[in-house]
């Protein structure tokens, strides 16, 4: 007996001693680790973060800051080149040689007229010493630095400018001479400009302008807060001696100032990782072996190739299975009846489920025909489906709003109904525009909505535009309310209703954001849609000279169908902006998202031809700004960007897929070739027929251009309209697919993000299943009529190939 126990004690003192060893190890690794993770992210917090806070602050203040340099440039640039189209009138000349005093007063009347925002604007006579000795003319001027530009303009051919202090106000005026024999004097408050600018910059810094003359500084624009001053950035303007220094407002600020909550969270997890994790092995030290136990056989090679292979096919299985099930809900592709709602097989729930028509859930949005797919049963469920998703996301109240069709006063009475019995609060905004209601998402910090439109569709048809959690819904997610009304998988509640208006705020922000830099003569073609009471109202508060056409909403659209995109839809367009001479001539569709322009001489450019005015402008002032397009659009747009220092990228039509992708991606601007256009510098990033109006002609008179200029300025190539070729609903994806999957093109680039867009060397077709329909559309363009006949033609040969009755449609 003694001889055994003294046998083993050696044994367990030994393993004792090894595991302490072990153990101690293991508890010395983990203070370590932790201290790292520690220290690190006390590094990134107290060090790194606020070094890259800066930086952000003076990238913001820097971009502001160029911007706000070239809105005071052009619009100075702007007034000095009016004001000298004044001073040149030949007539205006003749009266001043003549001394006639009633010509000159009806000129100086005039010239008031053209300048409305100023403070003041006459036509002084001059004299051989620079200003008249009449006492009359003298006294009219307000101290010595006005008669000191007279005699400077005398000397020289440019505008005199000059910002001054008179009656503790600061102004600033414009001399440019006439024919050496009068000078016209036009006078601004220092608060034009200064309101130019802040509305320009918003919420995101505060303007300072300088005056500076040898060794004097005067504060000619006072900005409202310096307290960044150490971020401030100063830029020298065009006019001798002006500075504009930018201060970053403190809302700028903190919104650039990253949240650490995340940081030291990320940060405990990293510990409580490491802690288990030693804590782990710490314990396992107790299990470790004895060197007299046999280590555990290794599983034969064989049995673990086996496992792998078996794991390979189960992995393949179910990428099939996830790939059948995403097919199944792909933009229009309804789930196969077949198939058990999830709601229903969670909860056993039996109820029958109303009769709807799955072809109304399309991919990013509710669309039908609104007397038979859209009845009052169907809309009752659709709400009570929206409310059940939206209360399970946490979200209790839905904004409401609905275009002019006839239809949608009942769809709203009955979608308001089953929104109220699922226990959700209804905001309803009446009769809005569609990007209105987006707005009021934004300004009343509710992201969810419902709004009740057909779009540009004719007057039967009515559908639902459906956001949750500030996102449009689209393809799985519509296909989901769908289940939900299947399954009856409904919430129960009672609801409150209240309503609002949005108008007045939707005008008000839009003015405060655009600066349009001269008066012009606009034809507004509303087309008795959504827009008809709210786009007459904003571009006249804009400063433009009005002429509505069809600007009385009517569900019947009786003018012309509510899609300005059709060439044939803006015949009574043209014709009045020809008839009135108008500069411009602005066209919405039914709930005005999206937008189609006439030019004075009646050019109606596509969609991709506005979004190179626009990315052209948008680049040059942030510099490397990312643009969104459609696969639609001309090749021509993607060079233009890079050409002026941007990055294009290509996305999939569709409103909701350009929102969310603008969303992902941060761009500045983006389009689609259907005449969505999408503004994030300054705007929301969602699509706004009205707004991006406004911003075009902020950027034609900023520049000094007309619409026929700017187009002019560009190159053209030969293109197609959009050719739409009707397909069941149930084959339209399967012959694109097959399309893809059978073409054998040679040296092209294919796209294949929405359909199939092969580019070739001198050219490209685009072939897509539409969403909005039963229908697949392409698109060609090329740099003469032989290579897009021929591109054209190796499509049509390959769909004949598919299915010869499509062939002939093409």
């Amino acid at each position: 007996m003694t001889k055994k126990a003294s046998t083993k004690i050696p044994h367990k003192i030994k393993k004792a001693s090894r595991l302490s060893a072990f153990q101690r190890d293991i508890v010395i690794s983990a203070i370590f680790s932790i201290g790292c993770v520690v220290a690190a992210f006390y590094w990134i917090q107290n060090f790194e973060e606020p070094r890259a806070l800066t930086q952000r602050i003076n990238t913001v203040t820097a971009s502001s800051a160029d911007h706000q340099r070239v809105i005071i440039r052009e619009a100075i640039a702007q007034l000095s080149t009016r004001i000298q189209h004044q001073a040149n009138n030949s007539e205006l000349s003749k009266a001043l040689a003549a001394n006639d005093r009633s010509a000159r007063d009806n000129f100086e009347q005039s010239l008031q007229r053209a300048f409305p925002e100023a403070v003041d604007s006459k036509i002084i006579l001059l004299g051989p010493q620079g200003i008249a000795d009449e006492r009359s003319e003298t006294n009219r001027l307000r101290n010595n630095i006005e008669i000191d530009m007279l005699r400077k303009s005398v000397s020289g051919d440019n505008t005199i400018i000059e910002a001054y202090s008179h009656n503790d106000s600061w102004l600033i005026s414009f001399v440019a001479k006439v024919d050496k024999r009068g000078a016209i004097l036009v006078t601004f408050s220092a608060k034009y400009f200064e309101k130019m600018l802040s509305n320009i910059a918003g919420n995101t810094v505060n303007n300072e302008l300088i005056q500076s003359y040898k060794t004097r500084r005067d504060t000619v624009i006072r900005p409202a807060s310096t307290e960044y001053a150490e971020a401030m950035q100063s830029r020298v303007l065009s006019v001798p001696g002006w500075t504009l220094q930018v201060y970053p407002q403190t809302q700028t600020v903190q919104t650039l100032r990253s949240d650490t909550t995340l940081l030291w969270l990320i940060c405990v997890l990293c510990v409580a990782i490491i802690a288990a994790s030693h804590a782990v092995f710490f314990v396992r030290g107790y299990r470790l072996p004895s060197p007299a136990q046999p280590a555990a056989k290794k599983a034969p090679v064989d049995k673990i190739e086996s496992e792998a292979l078996n794991l390979e096919q189960a992995l393949a299985q179910k990428l099939a299975a996830n790939r059948s099930r995403t097919a199944s809900h792909q933009d229009n592709f309804p789930a196969p009846d077949s198939a058990p709602p999830l709601a229903e097989l969670q909860q056993g729930r039996s109820a029958k489920a109303p009769k709807i028509s799955t072809n109304c859930f399309r991919a990013y949005d509710i669309r039908g025909i609104a007397d038979t797919e859209l009845d009052d049963n169907s809309c009752v469920a659709i709400g009570r489906a929206v409310a059940s998703e939206a209360l399970s996301r946490g979200q209790s109240k839905i904004l409401l709003g609905r275009d002019g069709r006839l239809s949608s006063p009942r769809i709203r009475e009955a979608l308001v109904s089953g929104l109220l019995s699922s226990g959700v609060d209804v905001v309803d905004l009446g009769l809005i525009a569609t990007p209105m209601l987006h707005y009021a998402c934004q300004y009343l910090n509710i992201g969810n909505a419902i709004m009740i439109t057909g779009s540009h569709n004719p007057s039967q048809y009515n559908g639902m535009k459906i956001s949750l959690e500030f996102q449009s819904l689209s393809g799985k997610d519509i296909q989901q309310l769908r289940h939900r009304i299947d399954a009856q998988d409904f919430e129960q509640g009672e609801g409150n209703l209240t309503n609002d208006s949005i108008e007045q705020r939707y005008i008000d922000r839009i003015c405060g954001d655009v600066v349009i830099a001269q008066t012009l003569k606009v034809v507004i073609d509303a087309g008795n849609g959504a827009t008809a009471h709210i786009a007459p109202a904003l571009f006249e508060e804009l400063g433009c000279e009005v002429i509505p056409l069809f600007c009385e909403t009517d569900g019947n659209f009786p003018n012309h169908a509510p899609d300005p995109t059709i060439y044939e839809n803006l015949a009574a367009l043209r014709e009045a902006v020809a008839e009135h001479h108008a500069d411009i001539g602005i066209a919405f569709d039914g709930d005005g998202d999206r937008v189609a322009i006439v030019s004075a001489k009646g050019e109606c450019p596509l969609a991709d031809k506005l979004m190179m005015v626009l990315a052209k402008d948008m680049v040059e002032r942030n510099p490397g700004a990312e643009i969104l397009f459609d696969v639609k659009c001309s090749r021509l747009l993607p060079n233009l960007i890079i050409e002026h220092g941007g990055r294009p990228t290509m996305w999939k039509c569709g409103h909701s897929y350009m929102k969310r992708k603008m969303s992902e991606t941060g761009a500045l601007l983006g389009g689609e070739f259907s005449g969505h256009i999408f503004f994030k510098e300054r705007w929301y990033g969602f699509d706004d027929g009205m707004y991006t109006a406004a911003r075009l002609l902020e950027v034609l008179t900023l520049s000094g251009r007309t619409m026929d200029e700017a187009l002019g300025s560009q190159t053209s190539l030969l293109s197609s309209p959009e050719i739409i070729i009707p397909v069941a609903e149930d084959r339209k994806f399967a012959i694109v697919e097959t399309f893809a999957e059978n073409q054998a093109f040679t040296e092209v680039t294919l796209t294949e993000i929405d359909g199939l867009r092969v580019d070739f060397r001198h050219g490209w077709g685009l072939i897509r299943a539409s969403n909005t329909g039963p229908a697949i559309t392409l698109r060609f363009e090329a740099d003469s009529e032989a290579a897009l006949s021929r591109i054209k033609n190796d499509f049509k040969d390959l769909l004949a190939r598919i299915d010869p009755e499509l062939a002939d449609s093409l």
